[in-house]
């Protein structure tokens, strides 16, 4: 089970922290940063009134819901992958800025799509923008396939 922990209105005492290897952090913009762990615990101190626990808001664009589940994977798997999906939904978001903020031929755009029209922008605008509203996060990895050549697949049933 993983809890967050708000220390913007910290609580009064000494705590004992064993952290996981890899752990979440939501920063100034409200975007999820990971940092690994580099010591197994530490101990701190904390003053202030409370120590709150964050709130999981499962409508909110920068809650703390996001899990994603695994299937047969180490946690070093695991650690990859919550990288890499961060890195998915980055490169999704920025690939979707990108073709808002183009509206006529670039090179970039040439040399990943070909020629421009407006009809194949619009296209490419439509995919990016699905691809962008995924919460990779918050998937399900599936680690078991030992077939060779497969690196995914889509479960239809669920």
């Amino acid at each position: 089970m993983f809890e967050a922990y708000n220390f913007t209105d910290p609580g009064v005492g000494s705590y004992n922290l064993v952290p996981d290897s890899t752990l979440y952090f939501v920063d100034e913009k409200q975007e999820i940063g990971v940092v690994q762990a580099v010591s197994k615990a530490f101990t701190t101190q904390v003053d202030g009134p409370t120590l709150a626990v964050a709130r999981r808001d499962e409508h909110s664009s920068g809650d703390l819901s996001k899990r994603a589940l695994f299937v047969g994977c180490s946690p070093a798997r695991q650690a990859l992958i919550n990288t890499a999906a961060l890195y998915a939904e980055s490169y999704a978001s920025n690939a979707r800025a990108y073709l808002l903020n183009h509206t006529t031929s670039t090179p970039r755009y040439v040399s990943w799509f070909g020629t421009f029209t407006s009809v194949r922008r619009a296209t490419v605008l439509a995919h990016f923008t699905r691809i962008d509203i995924n919460s990779f996060p918050s998937f399900t990895y599936d680690c078991t396939c030992t077939r060779p050549g497969v690196y995914a697949f889509v479960n239809v049933n669920t």
